[in-house]
């Protein structure tokens, strides 16, 4: 499948560490029914957890009756089982550059920005194609590519060529109006409403379980609460024996309490803190940059507003690099993460500072891709005390680093995070031996020193590497609160066949008026590493000063919000950033002035506010709240094996699962869970005599399915 090496010759057990190697979750199916094998136990623990190499090769190892089957999630696949469900998905889906040949029609793998869950359809109507279909989504299992059915036939993938992708956020994104289209209706936390319920009766056992559903999929529908009663009781009448008028009203009651929940706020077991709104002037940036930023996107193949934006925010902090300050002690140095789908755009970043700085005479500040160590970091600053550096793949780079414990890039990263804040004084390489070094050596060692480094580094990753490098620690260390994180949120599109053009004369020229000065000695000293200079004060003037304090008031009441999740870290430096971006914002307004106005405070505020309250939610979604929907998942799929007879919150604080948690967060997990749908409380008969008891009790998983 996607950027996996492997093939129809494998063994079972080489496809299956094949992808678990690539990044997916490989689990054992019997090749002749696609069920599990008893040896394998739950597999559903394997929604949360990649399964490890021992755990593979335990399950494949020396057996030849097993497929290997993947566990969806961020790729949702459409599996058309007959020629005509082919025939229809050609004809209506998004084109896909990944199809996989079944046994007996297609695989069609999409994204799934939507999380969309498992959908079954229904198969009695063969008269509409869409009907034959099935939808593999988040917690589904698919048979991988090069598995060979029990028939012989291989599932070979058709991938189309000349199509650059690189992973599951390349693919082109199921929409809610493929699904739609698919299932018949609107999907209810990720669940279809489609088909009327079945009137006939139940026997006892299931009936409350049944009216549950029945209630749920009215309600889900809009029909009237008068009308979802009558229906109900009038169903309860079918069943044998009927339940109590009193009972069914009870679960009419709740299901409807549990879907006016549900659209109050979202069904995620995690909910965000943040409702972000995009501030008006994020794309009326002050003077020069909004010039820049218009230059990017008139030469870009494929226009993406957000990465241009930070390309000219990026060129103003190079070009203003070292040579000027705030009377608060801010510099304009600045750390860029630019993320979007892999062949979007992201090479115009690069293209656009090269023609900026080369066309101003300055392509010397421009420094090669990344940093191999420490060493290379002060070697350059040594050349270089002033430099931009772009670096490609920057999220898989991180994520490298930390897996392979490559202390040689580890350094240099503590080392960018030093100069970021060491833009004021002296960044010195660090101790170390120098007993076996000639005298020559050792005085190279001790020169490697810098003052007032000056480095804009700007990162550039498609989504799935950068977010999958978060879980490093990166968040904690203090690197990550150092970028400005700008992911484009736009489709997929095909580029554009533009003239490329040189920049304004207006850009050259303000590049050469901040960079250069008339006196000869001072451009000298400061172009040299070794020499102090007096760098050129900027200050900021009373309602900038009064906005900067406001920030601050703010940013302490989110930080302790997001303390317990230890995500406070993430805003630590959103002040610091702003400060920094109102100096580059007031000099491409005038590259002579020397106050920082308050509107141009603003924009930098709002700026960088925006974006780092956007990165807070994405790791409350992606990285800080995994290790509580772990545990959410592992309550309910526990209550979910009690059955009909569940569990009492006595019998909770007794279970081996619930000791390693603190009372409170148990509470939570089960206040969660009750609002999400997922758990009742309800009276069950534990014993054939005596009465009904408390009791804790999973809702169908299927609750709102047909």
């Amino acid at each position: 499948m996607l950027n996996v090496k492997a093939s129809a010759q494998d063994s079972a057990l080489e496809l299956a560490l094949a992808y678990a190697e690539s990044g997916y979750s490989p689990v054992p199916l019997l090749r002749h029914n696609k069920v599990p094998p008893k040896e394998l136990g739950s597999w559903q623990q394997f929604k949360e957890r990649q399964p490890t190499t021992e755990e593979i090769t335990r399950w494949f190892k020396d057996r030849d009756d097993l497929v290997v089957a993947l566990i969806c999630g961020d790729f949702i696949v459409v599996d058309a089982d007959t020629p005509e469900a082919c025939i229809w998905a050609e004809e209506n889906l998004p084109n896909t550059p990944c199809k996989v040949v079944t046994g007996k029609g297609m695989h069609y793998y999409y994204n799934n920005p939507e999380n969309y869950t498992t959908y079954v359809a229904r198969r009695t109507d063969t008269s509409d194609p869409a009907k034959l279909i099935d939808i593999r989504g988040v917690g589904g299992l698919i048979i991988a590519p090069y598995n060979i059915h029990a028939t012989g036939a291989v599932y070979e993938p058709k991938f189309i060529d000349g199509w650059d992708w690189h992973d599951t956020s390349d693919l082109p994104n199921l929409t809610k109006e493929d699904w739609v289209m698919i299932t018949g209706a609107e999907k209810l936390n990720g669940k279809a409403i489609t088909s009327p319920f079945s009137m006939e009766g139940v026997v006892a056992g299931s009936r409350n379980d049944n009216a549950a559903r029945l209630a749920g999929n009215l309600i889900a529908k809009n029909v009237s609460i008068e009308m979802v009663e009558f229906f109900v009781q009038s169903w309860n009448q079918q069943n044998k024996p009927p339940l109590p008028r009193s009972e069914i009203s009870t679960t009419v009651n709740s299901i409807l309490k549990t879907h006016e929940r549900k659209n109050q706020q979202a069904p995620a077991f995690i909910q965000r803190k943040y409702n972000v709104s995009e501030p008006t002037n994020l794309y009326s940036p002050p003077g020069i940059i909004k010039d820049i930023y218009e230059y990017s996107e008139e030469v870009a193949q494929i226009q993406q507003p957000a990465l241009s934006m930070q390309t000219a925010l990026a060129i103003g902090s190079v070009s203003l690099g070292r040579m000027y300050k705030t009377d608060m002690n801010n510099f304009s140095s600045m750390f860029f993460m630019c993320i979007a789908k892999s062949g979007q755009g992201k090479e115009n970043v690069k293209t656009v500072m090269e023609a900026v700085l080369d066309g101003s005479g300055h392509g010397e500040i421009m420094a090669g891709d990344g940093y191999t160590s420490s060493g290379a970091v002060y070697s350059l600053l040594r050349h270089k005390p002033t430099h931009i550096t772009v670096m490609d793949e920057f999220g898989k780079r991180l994520e490298s680093i930390s897996k392979s414990s490559n202390s040689n890039k580890e350094d240099a990263i503590q080392v960018l995070m030093e100069t970021w804040g060491r833009c004021h004084g002296t960044i010195r390489p660090d101790n170390y031996s120098m007993m076996t070094l000639t005298q020559k050596q050792q005085q190279e060692a001790l020169d490697r020193s810098t003052i007032k480094p000056a480095i804009t580094l700007v990162g550039m990753s498609v989504p799935r590497n950068f977010y999958g490098a978060l879980s490093t620690g990166r968040i904690v260390d203090g690197f990550l609160n150092r970028f400005i994180v700008v992911e484009s949120k736009l489709p997929r599109t095909v580029s554009r066949m533009v003239p490329f053009v040189e920049p304004s004369h207006a850009v050259l020229e303000w590049v050469r008026k901040v960079r250069e000065t008339k006196n000869e000695m001072e451009q000298i000293s400061r172009d040299n590493s070794e020499v102090d200079f007096k760098q050129r004060l900027v200050k900021f003037d009373d309602e900038s000063k009064e906005l900067l304090n406001k920030l601050a008031y703010e940013l302490v009441d989110q930080q302790n919000k997001l303390e317990k999740d230890g995500l406070e870290v993430l805003l630590s430096r959103t002040r610091e950033k702003a400060m920094r971006l109102a100096l580059i914002g007031a000099l491409a307004d005038n590259p002579y002035t020397n106050i920082i106005k308050g509107e141009i405070t603003k924009w930098a505020i709002d700026y960088v506010y925006y974006y780092d309250q956007i990165m807070v939610a994405t790791c409350e979604d992606k990285v800080a709240g995994s290790e509580m929907e772990s545990r959410i998942k592992q309550v309910l799929s526990f209550i979910r094996t009690q059955g009909e007879m569940g569990i009492s919150r006595r019998d909770i604080d007794r279970r081996e699962l619930f000791r390693s948690m603190k009372s409170f967060e148990v509470k939570e997990i089960i206040n969660r869970l009750m609002n999400a749908g997922e758990i009742q409380e309800k009276d069950v008969r534990v014993k054939a005599t005596g009465r009904p008891m408390k009791r804790i009790v999973a809702i169908d998983p299927n609750f709102f399915d047909d």
